[in-house]
């Protein structure tokens, strides 16, 4: 047997190893953890997977039009309202040079900013779209749930409820707290044996959704000191999902990019169609690209109303919706 490609039986005893346990033949169903409002207790457990994500559904009730038109989350065709960044390596963790459409948008957005003449609305609305286009950066966790450490285990049609680990998103406000429990005790908070459980708080600062977290406390000790929760036995046989593979999915650049709202569609491809002109093509233009800021005044027309990366060149000023 060939020693070099791994034989049918080791992929299968692979495959095997990574299936949740408990769920027989079947799979799992609500792994993804929603934080609640007030408190949530949780333990983490093993290690984290950094993403890159980015938000492209509107959000009517803050007036929010977004990056795409909400037919494009309906439908079978349809895509996720969080996509994960084409420029970043999930298995890796680290940037890579993809071919993201939208970190290219916010970077257009950027070089348009340093445009000269550039009226005061349509500066808005381009400082909008660059925020809009900025990659998140989320931590993605397997924790349990101490409130509802429950997943459900389906199995030839049937559901049964079996304790099992959820994936829960970390974002950077909680991270920060988080690392400070993990500076301040000096130890891994997420070790099996070591660990302790924590309360991740979710809020409202009178603006914006907030989130913060502490660790849980002793009080039956004197003086009171953070709780040190050991995984029983049962949570010990449990097995972790596979974030990366199960957070790590892409959507094609193509499919992102017929999604946009049209105005933010045909600035990109005016741009990117301007920077594929070669050299001896400009000088053609008289040093000009003049007919580039013709065919981006026509397809990219400025809204009348007032209604959260790769490097390149805007070879055009235009004005985008808000």
């Amino acid at each position: 047997m060939s020693t070099g490609i791994m034989g049918t039986m080791d992929k299968i005893r692979k495959l095997r190893a990574s299936r949740p346990k408990g769920g027989g033949n079947g799979r799992l169903k609500g792994i993804f953890h929603q934080w609640k409002e007030g408190d949530n207790e949780v333990r983490l457990v093993g290690p984290f997977v950094e993403t890159k994500t980015h938000f492209l559904a509107p959000v009517p009730k803050r007036g929010e039009r977004g990056l795409c038109g909400s037919a494009a989350f309906n439908g079978d065709d349809k895509i996720p309202q969080v996509i994960n960044c084409l420029n970043w390596d999930s298995k890796l963790e680290e940037e890579k040079v993809g071919q993201c459409p939208i970190c290219r948008l916010g970077d257009l957005a950027h070089q348009a900013l340093k445009e000269d003449g550039i009226e005061e609305k349509e500066k808005k609305a381009l400082e909008k779209l660059r925020r809009d286009c900025r990659a998140r950066t989320q931590l993605k966790w397997n924790i349990l749930d101490r409130e509802d450490p429950y997943v459900l285990s389906v199995s030839d049609g049937n559901e049964r409820r079996v304790l099992g680990y959820k994936i829960a998103t970390v974002g950077m406000e909680a991270w920060s707290d988080i690392e400070g429990i993990f500076d301040q005790m000096g130890f891994d908070i997420s070790d099996p044996e070591e660990g302790l459980d924590i309360t991740v708080n979710r809020g409202h600062n009178g603006t914006r959704v907030s989130y913060s977290a502490q660790a849980c406390i002793d009080t039956s000790v004197k003086p009171p000191t953070a709780k040190v929760t050991p995984l029983t036995v049962e949570e010990k046989a449990l097995t972790l999902n596979d974030i990366q593979v199960i957070c790590g999915k892409s959507i094609e650049a193509s499919r992102i990019i017929d999604a946009l709202h049209e105005d933010y569609r045909e600035f990109l491809e005016v741009n990117m169609e301007a920077e594929t002109v070669s050299e001896p093509e400009r000088k053609k233009e008289s040093g000009t690209d003049q007919k580039v800021v013709e065919a981006a005044a026509a397809a990219v027309v400025a809204d009348d109303d007032d209604d959260g990366l790769m490097g390149g060149t805007v070879s055009t000023r235009t004005s985008v919706k808000n």
